[in-house]
């Protein structure tokens, strides 16, 4: 039998134990934001852990095991519950490897791990609120302390930690304005209550808990107060309309100074590190300045998400995947209703990080477009892989296909083809590239009487008044037309053009 036997039944039964319980953990969240999604963002987080012990041998090492997941569910980590949920484990099993593993560890050892697992949950993120997942986090390593400090066994000790965390979790709601008003527990704290609950099984046995009560969700007598799609209630403890997620490799030195950039354009940061990476996350009404944090570390896996858009979403439902190069484009299409993989470099996407970004669109089937041939041929290199989400892929390279694509997605009614409207949108529009100094000429050359609609994406560097001159410009040729313009952000080149003819 594997040295890594108890420490596999452990990981597995708990993201079993999240994925049985993802829909009520989803239903519960309230904080940060009510935007219904921490079952799915822990259940994907262990998930990636999971896939990475899957590609060990069965004879692997405790503390190959250990490593392979911790990294994974770093790589992997979804929202604000779970990047505490990776770093958090990441510091139990570092621990538990080196007090002999979970077959060997002591309760000394089992308290160690504990308490050290909570100092970095409590280290990730950079303005800890009590009454959530770091409070029940800190009563199970306390809980644990006190009776290891007692010569208690191992069994015991750890049992002791699911008894401090479960009262915890009960007491969530009186530290946490939106959990009391709502009538739930903390979202996060339930999912790593979870956690405790499985590895308490694992060390002492299938009924170590049998006797103890658990701990209801919703509070007695309470009516839950459920978030609606689309909206946000702007009287939550943290704001942001947007959530920007990205992965930094060779970056854990920046980590104290990602977090204070971060906390100039948002709240709800969390960064973690380990294992040669830096995982950011943050809440924000200024996606584009997140992501440009992102990219000067040379991040990847650079996902944005529009939260009002996220709240609701049936994740059986077909979601839009947009991949793009340009930093400016994230709001406007994750205002539209896409998941955005923002890509400053083609070349070095990942099939990870694209299958990422597909996984947090929809658990079904995922429309993917994009705006280059590299991430084009990316996608289509995933689709041809068997498993799900199912990938349908949008023929089109340009990012002004990407703009027309998502906006007929979003303007999709019930039952609509919706790959059928974002495919007849892409092959109306007309693209070009354009220097900028004859963008005039450039123009000329696609706009006519007919153009309804005429989209200049801007590069970086790019004065607005370019756009300016030729709007007035496009007076004479296109008197109907309307001028969109985004700055983009791109590297190259300086002006994109798309023009939509009028329907008919």
């Amino acid at each position: 039998m594997s040295e890594a036997h108890a420490l596999r039944r452990w990981l597995r039964s708990g993201l079993e134990a999240v994925h049985s319980s993802r829909g009520e953990l989803d239903a519960i969240n309230v904080f940060p934001v009510a935007d219904s999604d921490t079952g799915t963002n822990v259940y994907l987080t262990l998930q990636e852990g999971s896939r990475a012990i899957a590609r060990l041998p069965a004879d692997a090492s405790h503390r190959d095991v250990a490593a392979a997941f911790a990294r994974g569910v770093l790589m992997g980590a979804r929202g604000n519950s779970g990047v505490i949920v990776s770093q958090y484990l990441g510091a139990l099993l570092r621990v538990l490897d080196d007090r002999g593993g979970l077959e060997e560890v002591d309760s000394h050892g089992i308290a160690q791990a504990l308490a050290r697992a909570a100092e970095a949950a409590y280290a990730a993120v950079s303005t800890p609120v009590e009454g959530t997942i770091l409070t029940v986090a800190r009563a199970a390593a306390r809980s644990a302390t006190d009776v290891a400090a007692e010569r208690g066994t191992r069994e015991a000790v750890i049992v002791a930690a699911v008894e401090g965390a479960r009262a915890e979790l009960a007491r969530t709601p009186e530290k946490l304005p939106s959990a009391r008003e709502a009538g739930v527990v903390d979202a996060g704290a339930a999912a790593l209550v979870l956690q405790l609950e499985m590895l308490a099984e694992t060390i002492a046995g299938p009924d170590a808990l049998k006797d103890f009560p658990e701990v209801k969700w919703e509070l007695p007598g309470r009516r839950r107060r459920t978030a609606q799609p689309g909206h946000l209630d702007h009287g939550q403890e943290h704001g942001g309309a947007y959530e920007v997620m990205f992965v930094a490799e060779r970056a854990e030195d920046l980590r104290a100074q990602l977090i204070a950039r971060l906390e100039e354009v948002g709240d709800s940061v969390t960064v973690t590190a380990g294992h040669g990476l830096v995982h950011a996350h943050v809440h924000t009404d200024h996606p584009h300045r997140a992501v440009d944090i992102a990219a000067e570390t040379h991040a990847h896996q650079i996902v944005v998400r529009s939260i009002a858009m996220s709240i609701g979403n049936d994740r059986a439902a077909t979601g839009v995947v947009a991949l793009t190069v340009c930093p400016g484009l994230a709001e406007p299409l994750a205002d539209a209703g896409a998941v955005v993989l923002v890509v400053p470099d083609p070349g070095a996407l990942g099939r990870r990080d694209l299958a990422r970004a597909v996984r947090d669109a929809s658990g079904a089937e995922a429309i993917v477009v994009a705006g280059d041939a590299q991430l084009l041929g990316a996608a289509r290199a995933l689709a041809a892989r068997k498993g799900r989400p199912r990938l349908v892929v949008i023929d089109a390279s340009h990012e002004a296909h990407v703009i027309a694509a998502v906006a007929a997605s979003a303007l999709a009614t019930p039952g609509e083809d919706v790959v059928a409207l974002m495919r007849a949108a892409v092959a109306a529009t007309t693209v070009a590239d354009s220097t900028g100094d004859a963008l005039d000429d450039d123009l000329d050359r696609i706009v006519d009487r007919d153009t309804d609609v005429v989209t200049l994406i801007l590069g970086r560097g790019v004065e607005m008044g370019v756009a300016d001159h030729a709007r007035l410009s496009l007076e004479a040729r296109a008197p109907e037309a309307e001028v969109v313009v985004h700055a983009g952000g791109q590297v190259w080149p300086p002006v994109l053009i798309g023009v939509e003819a009028a329907p008919g």
